[in-house]
């Protein structure tokens, strides 16, 4: 690897002033290859359309045959029939944000389009629908659907259904939307699982709770997401308790607790689990989930409810677990009645610092600083390696320090990091405790206290953070004139781990070296660092052309559910994690398909699965982890602001993460 000097030159005000309008156009150019999202579906669209119809128009064919070469996957615009150059110009059009113009473009392709074949207009009328459903104009959708009278082909069948069934839930009719799906579902199609869940979600919001526990049931007969499995474990469990088909549903809500990593799934689960088995008459059963509920799960409402059940059981329940559920769901009154019981009853020192804890926990919550300091005192003198004493240490510095007390704050983190060193309190606590320093502009002292926490903390909390505190303790010494031992700290920092955030910030500060990626072949790079032989690369980008993930996440993408789509691509990533060369074809594949997103996600898998290697990635890798998308209207951008289009990019990815956002044709 090859080290390049860097240079940089100072923003002039105006351009750092106008980074705060830009932010908002790099929300927007996120946007524009984003899936439309369910839980803020208007926030995004309506900002897009706003800035398409702000832009100066683009450049002619003739103008952008001058221009550098297009992204990957964007269509070639060579000579040929005028009608399939729109066809082309269309697509460009919309794969950078001019959507309204790709509409005009395409709907001009398909009105000279006289040696199209009827196939190829369904084709057409089928990518406007897709695209006005993109700009939020369900009505126009189907204006363009109901032009293609009975499709030619399998896949403009399938996509057909799968629009129509957008649009008539866009438009909320139900019926048509259950249909479309239904006719997709019992077709020979990729994406019939996650069809067969979407089916049971608008059955279920119809009411129909047979019918919607049938399709999840469905779903769940073939492969699934998990995150789509675990929805529509829920769905059918809960249909099936409507319906009154209580075994079945126990059953699925024993599966659906066993499979869901989520503590909320958890608890909804048991809650209902204890309630079948109470109305079956097994109130054994019944009493293990709700004490399974009292005992884990004290901070959800179900374990509240769980503990009336048993105490209506006539079952004895502790003080401290009545004091704790109590304390969770804030009825301090009864909670502090309890926690005084334990002090006065139990013997167990574990309990007796827990009762100090939430008795002085809730003088916090009624206002009462001065009776919760004294009693998280005490829950210190009892027992000060408690875990309980560590979160009233934590909270006896928060007092001072917001008292303005800064010497009782300080001597609360030094303790935090003596007795305990590993907790994230400490680790807090270390941060806050050189911060104070640095505030005073004690500059030798905050030096050597971040210093000191970086190298006490090494072995508790990880390269990461040793590396933030040695960074700032660098700061600290270069402003207390110390110049070489700041720069002797920061290129430890780069040493450690050059391109980690507080890597690269160290090499600036150095201001010698800055690294840069290799040029090696990316196949010579992975062979070396995985140690695997290349594959067959052709049969391999053809078996990836052939996935069923892939295939359903096209069906889904050409069909207009972008979200469910989005949803097989990560889940496709995670069944491609444990085999770098298919994650590097597929990488490419996306790509290729103006899948953005995803195809970062896949690099940043295979970056993440050698990370002591980063500072080797060849530049090929790095062109994947962090793309460029929408060069036309970022380059557009750049000579109308003035700001380069690679900042830009940056400001993307910083504000609006690629990862986290879809990117179709």
């Amino acid at each position: 690897m090859r080290a390049a000097t860097t240079t940089r030159a100072r923003a002039p005000g105006w351009l750092w002033l106008s980074l705060v309008g830009l932010i908002t156009l790099t929300v927007v150019a996120a946007t524009l290859g984003c899936s439309d999202s369910e839980e803020t579906p208007q926030q995004t669209q309506p900002a897009v359309q706003q800035q398409q119809t702000s832009q100066p128009p683009p450049a002619s064919s003739a103008q952008q045959q001058s221009q550098p070469e297009a992204t990957p996957g964007t269509r070639s615009r060579t000579g040929g029939d005028p009608a399939r150059l729109l066809i082309a110009e269309a697509s460009a059009l919309e794969h950078n944000g001019y959507w309204e113009q790709a509409l005009t473009t395409r709907d001009q392709a398909i009105a000279q389009g006289e040696t199209f074949s009827a196939a190829e207009h369904d084709d057409l009328r089928l990518d406007q629908a897709r695209l006005l459903l993109r700009m939020r104009r369900p009505g126009d959708a189907l204006t363009q659907l109901d032009l293609v009278d009975e499709p030619k082909s399998e896949q403009a069948e399938r996509r057909s259904r799968l629009l129509r069934a957008r649009t008539a839930q866009e438009l909320g009719d139900s019926e048509t939307a259950i249909a479309a799906l239904s006719g997709y579902v019992n077709s020979n199609s990729p994406a019939w699982t996650l069809a067969s869940l979407e089916l049971a979600k608008l059955l279920q919001a119809d009411g129909r709770s047979e019918e919607a526990a049938a399709a999840a049931e469905r779903a769940l007969d073939g492969s699934l997401p998990d995150q789509a499995r675990l929805r529509a474990l829920h769905i059918a469990a809960t249909e099936l308790d409507i319906a009154g088909q209580s075994q079945r549903a126990l059953a699925l809500y024993e599966r659906w607790l066993s499979e869901s990593p989520w503590r909320d799934d958890q608890a909804a689960a048991l809650s209902r689990i204890g309630a079948l088995h109470w109305e079956a008459g097994d109130v054994e059963a019944a009493q293990a989930a709700w004490w399974r509920l009292v005992r884990d799960y004290r901070d959800f409402a179900e374990s509240d409810l769980a503990l009336d059940s048993l105490l209506d059981t006539g079952t004895i329940v502790d003080d401290l677990t009545l004091g704790l559920i109590h304390f969770a769901q804030e009825r301090w009154e009864s909670a502090r009645a309890a926690m005084l019981d334990v002090l006065t009853q139990s013997t167990e020192l574990s309990d007796r610092v827990a009762g100090e804890f939430y008795v002085a926990a809730i003088h916090q919550s009624n206002g009462d600083r001065d009776s919760a300091t004294l009693g998280y005192r005490v829950v210190i003198d009892r027992d000060p390696s408690d875990p309980l004493s560590v979160e009233a240490a934590e909270r006896l510095a928060q007092f001072a320090h917001d008292a303005g007390d800064v010497e009782g704050a300080e001597a609360w983190w030094q303790w935090l990091l003596d007795n305990h060193p590993g907790t994230s309190q400490a680790l807090a606590g270390a941060r806050l405790w050189a911060r104070v320093a640095a505030e005073r502009g004690e500059w030798p002292v905050a030096a050597e206290r971040y210093r000191e926490i970086a190298n006490r903390g090494a072995d508790e909390w990880g390269d990461e953070a040793w590396q933030e505190f040695m960074f700032w303790s660098a700061l600290m010494y270069r402003e207390a004139g110390e110049s070489q031992t700041a720069l002797d700290l920061a290129s430890k920092v780069v040493e450690r781990d050059p391109l980690s955030y507080y890597g690269l910030r160290a090499a600036e500060l150095v201001g010698g070296e800055s690294l840069l990626a290799n040029n090696v072949p990316l196949g010579d790079w992975l062979v070396e660092t995985t140690g695997q032989e290349s594959p067959d690369t052709t049969a391999l980008q053809r078996s990836l052309r052939q996935s069923w993930h892939w295939l359903a996440a096209r069906d889904l993408r050409l069909g207009g559910w972008d979200d469910t789509a989005d949803r097989m691509l990560a889940d496709w990533i995670d069944e491609l994690v444990g085999d770098p060369w298919a994650l590097l074809e597929a990488s490419k594949l996306l790509l290729s398909e103006h899948e953005v997103s995803a195809s970062a996600r896949m690099a940043m898998r295979l970056l993440n699965l050698t990370a002591d290697r980063w500072s080797d990635a060849p530049a090929e890798l790095l062109r994947l982890a962090y793309p460029q998308p929408w060069p036309e209207l970022l380059a557009q951008h750049e000579v109308t602001t003035g700001v380069e289009s690679s900042l830009l990019w940056s400001l993307i990815r910083r504000e609006v993460p690629i990862a986290s956002c879809g990117v179709g044709n």
